[in-house]
């Protein structure tokens, strides 16, 4: 595994083709969220995966920020997205995510790390 940290985030690239972001305990604006996705794309090995979400205790990020984590542009690269909600926030923002963003990917939140990548096994990962 691959693990590198950019201001906001952790980001860890899988040996099972699975790309985890671990947002940091911060609110995310449009500039972080795209400074985050240019750093991830630069050093992903892959052009399509799977992606594990996870974050702090207090992870959330403005709408604009929301806008383009679930648009086209974004969404493109990823065969699924699963997010980790653990808090009555998270669950949320996940929620929020998924009902008004309607990502064009597969999404799902789960309960436990287990299930999310459980899932996220069935969707493909595709090279670069």
């Amino acid at each position: 595994m691959k693990i590198v940290k950019t201001p906001g985030a952790t980001i860890h690239y899988r040996k099972d083709g699975i790309l985890h972001i671990h947002y940091d305990d911060d609110y995310l604006t449009l500039e972080d969220s795209q400074r985050i996705f240019a750093f991830t794309r630069e050093h992903a090995p892959w052009d399509i995966a799977p992606l594990y979400l996870t974050g702090g205790s207090f992870s959330n990020q403005d709408t604009a920020s929301k806008k383009f984590n679930g648009s086209d542009e974004v969404m493109k690269h990823c065969s699924a997205v699963a997010f980790l909600s653990q808090t009555p926030g998270q669950k949320i923002l996940a929620n929020f995510f998924i009902k008004i963003i309607k990502p064009t990917s597969p999404t799902r939140f789960f309960s436990t790390e287990e299930e999310a990548i459980e899932w996220l096994k069935g969707f493909p990962t595709i090279p670069k």
